[in-house]
């Protein structure tokens, strides 16, 4: 019984593999006539994303390069900013057959406007690089066609296309440009471009996921440096020539001033004016001289003032201080006197009393000796 459902999930996981390997749409492409599966042919459409990206982005820089005029630049640029995401777009389409057609026609629309008055008015001399780019992209996207579809008609599917893109042109940017799927989907089976309709929407798978991860980091810092190069000029540029142009019509002014003054151009010009500068410095000098004699007078009559006040309020400073020390002394010395007086006058006081007491105790002990000697004897 384990044996057997042990065979039963080794039948399960190998054929789980098997559909994962399997290339999607193969049976598909095979009745419209594909010699390639639909894997190789989407991995091979991926491969070509930088080539061809960075093929056009060196066209436009050399648009921009040979441009004659600041709008003709940033038309180049804008031009790059647009068709590099839009072929992103369609190279990196999860189903390989429609993205190889819409990468087809992108080219060609890219063409119709290269190639037309418009475009060549807007994009100026390197125009003519920008359109044999595009051609030449449209030989490698063509030579892509003939190795996954050798028995289709690629003539009769360039004519579809041509008037597919005629009835959709693009102009200079693709933000707004129309996917040919649309037109895939209403068409009749058996036609020329049928063989490019995919029935269904697939779903995105990991390779495919992970392939358009592996391109963002080359496409989204593009982007940005190209956006900011963009801004530059939107702001930068324009104020740049308005201050070449004031620059200029200040230029004119100081030549028709020279003329004015007489003399011989620029250097007699500055000749001159060093003169009058050199003599202005010195009208200067000589009057900064006699400001400075002036206040170091004011200020050396005003020191003096000043400690002449001083040494009379230091003097009056002085009498007064010894006042008020002779008072206080004068104060100190009655004070002191005073209390001596008072001192003086307690011990007379003092000795006065007691001399009092000592005559009362005398006059005591005579009195009383004197007594006792006038006392009768008593008898015997």
């Amino acid at each position: 019984m384990v044996t057997g459902v042990r065979t039963s999930l080794a039948a399960v996981g190998l054929l789980l593999v098997a559909c994962a390997t399997i290339p999607t749409q193969t049976k598909f492409m095979q009745e419209h006539g594909a010699k390639v599966s639909s894997e190789a042919l989407r991995t091979r459409l991926r491969s070509e994303a930088i080539p061809f990206t960075g093929l056009m982005e060196q066209a436009a820089d050399v648009a921009a390069q040979e441009a004659t005029e600041p709008a003709q630049r940033r038309r180049a640029l804008i031009w790059k900013i647009n068709v590099v995401p839009a072929m992103y777009r369609t190279l990196f389409d999860q189903r390989p057959l429609l993205a190889l057609l819409d990468t087809w026609a992108l080219l060609v629309q890219a063409e119709d406007y290269l190639g037309s008055p418009d475009g060549r008015k807007a994009l100026g001399p390197g125009v003519t690089t920008m359109l044999a780019t595009t051609k030449a992209l449209q030989a490698r996207a063509a030579e892509i066609a003939r190795w996954a579809l050798p028995e289709k008609d690629l003539a009769a599917v360039d004519v579809k296309v041509r008037g597919w893109a005629e009835r959709h042109p693009v102009k200079l940017t693709f933000a707004t440009r129309d996917s040919i799927e649309p037109a895939l989907s209403i068409m009749a089976p058996g036609e020329e471009l049928s063989a490019f309709a995919v029935v269904g929407q697939m779903s995105e798978d990991l390779e495919g996921l992970i392939s358009r991860m592996d391109f963002l980091p080359i496409m989204v810092p593009r982007q940005a440096t190209w956006q900011a190069e963009l801004a530059y000029l939107d702001l930068m540029e324009p104020r740049v020539d308005s201050g070449l142009a004031k620059a200029g019509q200040v230029l004119t002014r100081v030549d028709d001033m020279i003329a004015w003054l007489g003399t011989t151009g620029l250097e007699g010009f500055a000749e001159e004016q060093r003169i009058q500068m050199t003599r202005a410095f010195a009208a200067e000098r000589v009057e900064f001289e006699k400001l400075l004699d002036r206040e170091r007078a004011g200020v050396e009559a005003f020191v003096d003032r000043e400690r002449v006040e001083m040494a009379a309020l230091v003097q009056r400073e002085r009498l007064a201080t010894m006042a008020d020390a002779q008072r206080l002394a004068d104060h100190a010395t009655a004070e002191a006197a005073r209390q001596a007086r008072e001192v003086v006058d307690h011990a007379f006081t003092r000795i006065a009393v007691l001399l009092g007491a000592v005559l009362v105790g005398v006059l005591a002990i005579v009195l009383v000796a004197t007594r006792k000697r006038r006392a009768p004897v008593p008898p015997a």
